[in-house]
């Protein structure tokens, strides 16, 4: 009875694992490629396993292999090549596009085998490596803080170390030199397909070229400039409050009106006293002046604007004038 209980625990054992690896999903293998490189897509299994092969981008059959003959199709324009020797394609020419998941789906005499999958990456290879400085020299410490910059040519993702006088990771790196002390630094780029690397040699010169800080503290600097733009608003009150005080305003009732200004010497005003702005420019332009002798005709007025113009009207139209219009001057 034991033994029997024996068998069925192991039969047990050995059906959960099988169990176990059947249902457990295999991870695609992962492929990282430069833009304008080949992919290589080649199957698991020996040519005289194997009777019919099947190439897929995603689900799309791009390449087949049926008795001992290649079929392409129309996928990748033209950038897929076969080899007979070991039964496999390959994508040329690759592009930011092709980035995906591959697949081979492999068929023996009978039964068919696991199926092959590749996830592919592609990326820009890193060309150029540069490293930009910027360097303030600090008066009060007698020394330089220098600020670099480690950057690529393209605009790709890259991973960036610092060695040499400092050592550290990220594009940026921030050191301290005392002054004419040296120090050589070197910056590694890289990203799955590519390394590059670059060298930079620094020197710290009193206030050669570099921006200078005087060392006085942020939180000073900010007081000492808001009292100065407090003390030049106060100057510019001082010198308003003078102005106004020697050039006072007039306080008189009509004052001087533009139409006045027309006869400055005028003594007396003969407008009614109701009106604060004296005459107007249809008034008598000089109220005093001295008028011809008045004609028995009672209705005759003084000269107002524009019988000041010209004093003696033409009563009519004669030979010696154009119009019944009056001549001005």
């Amino acid at each position: 009875m034991n033994a029997i209980q024996k068998t069925f625990s192991i039969f047990g054992v050995l059906l959960f694992l099988l169990q176990q690896e059947s249902c457990a999903e295999k991870k695609p293998e992962i492929v990282h490629k430069a833009v304008g490189s080949s992919l290589h897509l080649v199957t698991d299994h020996p040519r005289e396993n194997l009777t019919q092969i099947e190439w897929k981008f995603y689900l799309k059959t791009i390449a087949e292999y049926d008795l001992s003959k290649f079929t392409l199709f129309d996928s990748f324009y033209g950038r897929l090549h076969t080899n007979e020797s070991d039964i496999s394609v390959t994508v040329k020419k690759l592009h930011f596009n092709d980035s995906g998941k591959f697949s081979i789906v492999q068929q023996g005499d009978g039964f068919q085998f696991e199926t092959k999958e590749v996830q592919l990456h592609v990326h820009d290879p890193i060309t150029d490596v540069k490293i930009h400085s910027n360097v303030n020299w600090l008066q009060s410490k007698n020394m330089c803080t220098f600020h670099l910059h480690c950057v690529v040519s393209a605009p790709v993702n890259a991973a960036f170390n610092w060695n040499g006088y400092q050592v550290g990771n990220g594009s940026h790196l921030s050191f301290n030199l005392t002054a004419e002390a040296r120090a050589t630094l070197n910056c590694t780029a890289s990203n799955s397909i590519s390394v590059k690397y670059t060298t930079t040699t620094v020197m710290c010169k009193k206030e050669t070229g570099f921006n200078v800080k005087s060392g006085i503290p942020q939180d000073l600097l900010l007081i000492a400039v808001g009292a100065g733009i407090a003390g030049i608003a106060m100057i510019i009150g001082i010198i308003g409050a003078c102005y106004k005080w020697k050039n006072p305003k007039g306080g008189s009732d009509g004052g001087i009106t533009v139409y006045e200004d027309v006869k400055p010497d005028s003594v007396m005003k003969k407008r009614s006293e109701s009106m604060n702005n004296g005459m107007s420019i249809y008034e008598t332009v000089d109220d005093m002046i001295v008028t011809p002798k008045r004609p028995p005709d009672s209705s005759y007025k003084l000269q107002t604007l524009y019988d000041k113009i010209n004093f003696e009207r033409h009563p009519a139209v004669t030979p010696t004038t154009s119009s019944p219009y009056q001549v001005v001057l």
